[in-house]
């Protein structure tokens, strides 16, 4: 098998993936007449050319469909569904299991007791990836729901998967980019009738009216991806005037999108009733648009995954407290940023499979529901109150994570206080920073609090087992003591914002040993700070340093030269007289240059 294995090697004459795949092949196959027969097969396609220039891709080919062949059943689709994305695109992990899910593609018979439908998904991925099919990237924290992040594929891989994908008639596309008009794409994927799944590549400008008024065959679809939309585009027509064509669909990704004042308040060519007609749905993302009103979410009993949140501070339309009472199946929900006020509050009675909850907001949804959620995994939510309400929030999260039911493997939390609670009660600010009993990783204050030097645990150096915070941001802070000597001894801290007038100092020193995980600090709205210093040692693996708006810091520091892993800097809305110190005008280094000389990627934003 060696001998073979080293034959097979020498005809890839060192073309990386050529190996990989290969290794991808023989690693499933643990005898040696499995390997005897790829090695036979493999070896008449390597020998096709001696070169591996302009014909790299045509050697290479049999090998690659053979890896595709090797693959079990279950995974052939969903290596497929990879080459829907667009090319060299990383493409979100947590989002393409759901996607798999909802499109029927993960199979339940798999499942072992204890584990989700994303665990199943993810199983899926780690095969794939251990065939060096896909490349991955990974989560940085161990309590991460999934072990990968994101995904890709290589050039000669996504060429493989469009083309299997175009023989298996799997999806069709409908390609809007560079001119291609209203027509589905010549050299898309499919054209055929029979396909279930649709693709839509969008360009701004471009209207996709006549392919959805003049298709005979709507009823086919059952997954219809809206991809490459440019935030607040206007989709012409509407979509709530076409999409009463697809009464079969489970997956309805339409993210981005800008409708016009009376569509988003249901008035106009009602997409809410449209949308809450298409009762089969399994997913749908409305992700970033501006849709307000979603009082027909309920009649979509179905769902295992809605995506409401936005980013652009669109309020949502008061709803009935019972709206999501119906969603039984729901595994997945992600709610708006933000909402008005309602003198009902959401009510999240009888949905025990939700496993994530992002934007639970104490405005308008009820904490009260919070221990009921027996199977929730996930949780963001933002307080936004007097002191006396976020102690009660305090208390239900404690009963929270000492129940002995709680599945809750990841905890964000954004305070934002209205009064200056927290100045006598240092006590909780305490809890949240050190105490691992709430599996806390982010968290968010923005209000006054007490200075951190009294906060402190009387450690050297505080113990991992003390604490699980990984980003941490400030706000409004009004601190009068430096804060990173009490910040830079938080060991599983990776990403720090220091924001408007966190700090009221002038001078802020991160020491040697400080920051040992940190990989992203970002300082704004500093306004007193005149003098930084980083001594040799400190943040040894940032990677990320953004520098916005502090008018009074004098100069970058000279610690910034033992940052050797630093890739990005980013300097904002600083005084001109700093920008000079790093870079002139006429293009001619400037005094502080060496400082960051060997960042690859730096900003100035003048």
């Amino acid at each position: 098998m060696e001998d073979m294995g080293r034959e097979m090697v020498k005809y890839c004459a060192g073309l990386p993936l050529a190996i990989v795949i290969l290794g991808g092949i023989l690693v499933t196959k643990p005898s040696f007449t499995e390997w005897e027969k790829v090695y036979n097969d493999s070896l008449s396609s390597l020998k096709k050319g001696k070169g591996l220039g302009e014909n790299q891709q045509e050697q290479l080919f049999d090998i690659l469909v053979r890896s595709y062949n090797a693959l079990p059943p279950q995974l052939k689709p969903c290596f497929l569904y990879l080459s829907k994305f667009m090319e060299d695109e990383w493409i979100d992990a947590e989002t393409l299991y759901q996607l798999w899910i909802a499109e029927g593609m993960v199979l339940s018979s798999e499942k072992r007791e204890g584990e989700t439908m994303m665990q199943v998904a993810e199983s899926y991925m780690g095969e794939l990836v251990h065939r060096s099919m896909v490349q991955v990237r990974f989560n940085d924290l161990e309590s991460s729901l999934t072990k990968f992040n994101s995904c890709s594929l290589h050039d000669l891989m996504r060429d493989l998967s469009l083309f299997q994908a175009k023989a298996d008639e799997f999806f069709e596309t409908i390609d809007l980019r560079g001119g291609n008009g209203t027509h589905p794409n010549s050299s898309g994927v499919s054209q055929v009738a029979k396909t279930r799944q649709l693709v839509v590549y969008h360009e701004r400008g471009i209207t996709t009216s006549p392919y959805f008024f003049k298709k005979p065959n709507h009823q086919q679809y059952r997954s219809i991806l809206h991809l490459n939309i440019d935030s607040y585009e206007s989709l012409s027509p509407p979509p709530g005037s076409y999409l009463a064509n697809f009464k079969l669909l489970r997956v309805l990704a339409l993210e981005n999108i800008r409708l016009g004042r009376q569509e988003v308040l249901g008035i106009r060519c009602g997409i809410g009733r449209v949308l809450g007609s298409l009762v089969y749905l399994r997913y749908l993302s409305l992700r970033g648009s501006n849709l307000k009103n979603f009082s027909w979410i309920h009649k979509l009993v179905l769902l295992q995954t809605l995506k409401l949140d936005n980013y652009n501070n669109h309020l949502m339309s008061p709803v009935s407290s019972n709206v999501l009472g119906k969603l039984a199946y729901l595994r997945h929900l992600y709610l708006p940023e933000w909402s008005h006020r309602n003198s009902r509050k959401l009510r999240f009675n009888g949905m025990s499979k939700l496993e994530t909850l992002e934007n639970f907001n104490n405005v308008w949804c009820e904490f009260k529901d919070l221990p009921k959620l027996s199977s929730l995994r996930r949780l963001k939510l933002k307080v936004f109150d007097h002191y006396d309400k976020i102690q009660e929030m305090f208390e239900y999260l404690s009963d929270i994570a000492l129940s002995s039911n709680t599945c809750i493997q990841y905890l964000a939390l954004g305070i934002w206080i209205l009064d200056g609670g927290f100045l006598n009660d240092p006590d909780m600010i305490r809890q949240l920073l050190w105490d691992h009993k709430f599996n806390l990783q982010e968290l968010s204050i923005n209000g006054q609090l007490p200075e951190l030097a009294e906060l402190s645990i009387n450690l050297t150096y505080i113990d991992a087992s003390f604490t699980g915070i990984t980003k941490l941001k400030l706000r409004e802070s009004c601190l009068e003591e430096d804060p990173m000597p009490v910040l830079e001894k938080i060991p599983t801290l990776r990403d720090l914002d220091l924001g408007e007038n966190t700090y009221k100092g002038k001078a802020m020193v991160c020491s040697a040993i400080g920051f040992p995980r940190l990989t992203r600090l970002c300082l704004w709205d500093l306004g007193d700070l005149e003098k930084w210093k980083v001594e040799e040692g400190s943040m040894h693996i940032l990677e990320h340093l953004e520098i916005y708006n502090c008018p009074n810091l004098e100069e970058l520091s000279e610690g910034l030269i033992y940052l050797t892993s630093l890739r990005t800097l980013i300097l904002r809305e600083m005084p001109s007289k700093f920008y000079d110190r790093v870079l002139l005008e006429n293009g001619e280094q400037g005094p502080d240059f060496y400082k960051v000389a060997h960042v690859p990627d730096l900003i100035i934003d003048l």
